[in-house]
């Protein structure tokens, strides 16, 4: 096997799970848009660890892009852009929201040869562009390949011979290149809402748990109300993981963003004599001394 072949084997380390990662936040978390992303079979998780086989991985960069809160570092380098155009390779199959996100970094087509894309490519590439169209943007549009010689990036790595992973991020321009942190699609789109986070207040007990917990900041409690803002919202489930009460439903829902102001009251517990919210007035208990038995001693006491 040639040194060549085995960098290219190896590449795998450039895939790395962080602490960003719900499932390394939250013993109890659900998330599994990496395990389903990856076609490879490399990602395994139980409650207590998550876990990439380097042996399977291939680092084509499917779970980068598919995480929500960017909880995975490593470049995409099955994706291959000339100019603006995305070219077309039936290895694998863009989602919707990478191919939002290519449009707001400066796509403007897929580039095919003779061989027309295939069904997947297809029924993606038109959800994107009734997206772009409802949004008042310019779909992406197929492009024929110029009658030209293009070197691929493997012709050109076995032409030189040499250079490293150095060479090797180098070959796509330096705009397509994505880190972790820039596959947030709400970043790119700061006047949409790809999401509805709906709080049933019947249920919520304000106990605060999924404000803390949420890594995009969507809720915000004030003096008088508690602030939703929906368009920060990515559907990484970590609210509704952490909800005792069941109280958090995430729909999906393109829009133009709005921020919801629910209104509170803030009382003082008849039991431990602590301020807190409450989303009924007559509510006269805190959260936790509500689920404390009456036989525990008051924390706060």
């Amino acid at each position: 096997m040639s040194l060549l072949t085995k960098w290219l084997e190896s590449m795998h380390v450039d895939i790395k799970i962080t602490n960003k990662c719900s499932r390394k936040r939250n013993v109890g978390s659900t998330c599994s848009f990496c395990l389903a992303a990856c076609n490879q079979g490399a990602i395994s998780y139980s409650r207590q660890s998550i876990v990439i086989d380097t042996d399977q991985c291939t680092s084509c960069g499917d779970c980068v892009i598919a995480c929500p809160v960017s909880g995975i570092e490593g470049l995409a380098f099955t994706r291959e852009f000339e100019n603006q155009s995305l070219i077309y390779n039936p290895a694998y199959s863009p989602t919707v929201k990478e191919l939002l996100i290519y449009k707001k970094r400066g796509l403007l087509a897929v580039q095919i040869d003779t061989t027309p894309i295939n069904q997947q490519w297809e029924t993606t590439l038109q959800q994107t562009n009734r997206i772009l169209i409802d949004l008042k943007l310019t779909p992406i549009e197929l492009e024929q390949k110029a009658n030209k010689e293009i070197l691929s990036r493997r012709a050109l790595f076995t032409s030189v011979q040499s250079g490293g992973k150095k060479l090797a991020k180098s070959m796509a321009p330096a705009s397509w290149k994505m880190e972790a942190n820039e596959w947030n699609l709400a970043n790119y789109y700061p006047e949409t809402q790809f999401y509805r986070v709906e709080l049933d207040k019947d249920k919520c007990t304000l106990c605060k748990a999924c404000f803390t917990f949420c890594s995009q900041e969507v809720f915000h409690l004030q003096d008088t109300f508690l602030q939703i803002e929906s368009d920060k919202c990515v559907n990484c489930s970590d609210c509704t993981d952490i909800c005792l009460e069941d109280a958090i439903q995430i729909q999906t829902e393109i829009k133009e963003r709005s921020e919801l102001h629910e209104p509170i009251h803030q009382k003082k517990c008849q039991d431990c004599g602590q301020s807190f919210h409450s989303f009924q007035h007559e509510t006269e208990k805190c959260p936790i001394c509500v689920n404390r038995d009456p036989e525990w001693l008051s924390p706060y006491q």
